[in-house]
């Protein structure tokens, strides 16, 4: 047994993504764009954190290295050098120190402590942009994953802003002019809960769609998500029922686009 773990080691090294099936212009009939969030913290995204090799680390310490791109927004136009990037995300706190311990005075000093960003810790959710596009020639459905973004829960002096994205990583340049994610991903190894003796990389997670997310924006005329709709207003669980109805169009529309 242990020969055979061994053996597969160099081999898992060598691995290269393959590219999605090629789609001409003319065979798109329609394609929309879908921004959707995986929560890491829901049951069956657990994997993906898994202690050995987290998901959030493995892109983390692959941005260190320059093996991959943090993008300013979702355009993947500007990036960020290493020095930037590793500034992002940390977090400033506000202490309170007595000046003289010994006396009788209350006085205080304010120092600025800067907590340095722990990617395992502070990532809790995974923003992603996919485009969906059905092809009329092998009459199919597909999506492709575009880019995602790491969220973070965002505090200063004390204050929660909420999650924003840390950057945004391409995850499937299809032009092959730099490294994307799936070319990290598809060497790293995740924990595979249906047989733990094979091998299962994030590359397989994500383009099998083993994951759970739910949609926040579908591409519209005003360029909004769901939660800044007006008629929404800012409710949650009409949020989630909107998303629910996206969801359920979009798994609708390939049957529509039959006849029997």
């Amino acid at each position: 047994m242990l020969f055979v773990l061994f053996w597969f080691e160099p081999l898992l090294a060598q691995r290269q993504a393959i590219p999605p099936q090629q789609l001409r212009e003319a065979d798109a009939l329609y394609t929309k764009r879908v921004w959707r969030i995986i929560d890491l913290r829901e049951r069956q995204n657990k994997v993906a954190a898994w202690p050995r090799n987290p998901l959030t680390k493995v892109l983390y310490d692959a941005t260190l290295v320059g093996k991959l791109r943090p993008y300013h927004n979702d355009s993947l136009k500007q990036f960020y050098d290493v020095e930037q990037f590793l500034k992002l995300g940390t977090d400033t706190f506000l202490v309170k120190k007595l000046i003289n311990p010994n006396g009788d005075d209350d006085n205080y000093s304010i120092d600025t402590v800067v907590e340095r960003f722990n990617p395992t810790e502070r990532i809790k959710q995974l923003l992603v942009l996919e485009e969906w596009y059905f092809d009329k020639r092998t009459s199919q459905q597909r999506a492709q994953i575009i880019a995602l973004a790491p969220l973070y829960q965002r505090k200063i002096a004390g204050f929660d802003l909420g999650f924003v994205p840390l950057c945004w990583y391409k995850f499937y340049d299809r032009f092959d002019k730099e490294s994307d994610c799936r070319d990290v991903l598809v060497n790293s190894l995740m924990y595979n809960s249906g047989n733990p003796y094979q091998k299962f990389s994030y590359d397989n997670w994500f383009e099998q769609r083993n994951f759970s997310s739910f949609i926040i924006k579908e591409s519209n005329p005003y360029d909004v998500f769901i939660m800044d709709d007006p008629e929404i207003k800012r409710k949650g669980l009409d949020a989630l029922i909107e998303a629910g109805k996206l969801k359920q169009q979009t798994l609708e529309q390939e049957h529509d686009m039959y006849e029997y």
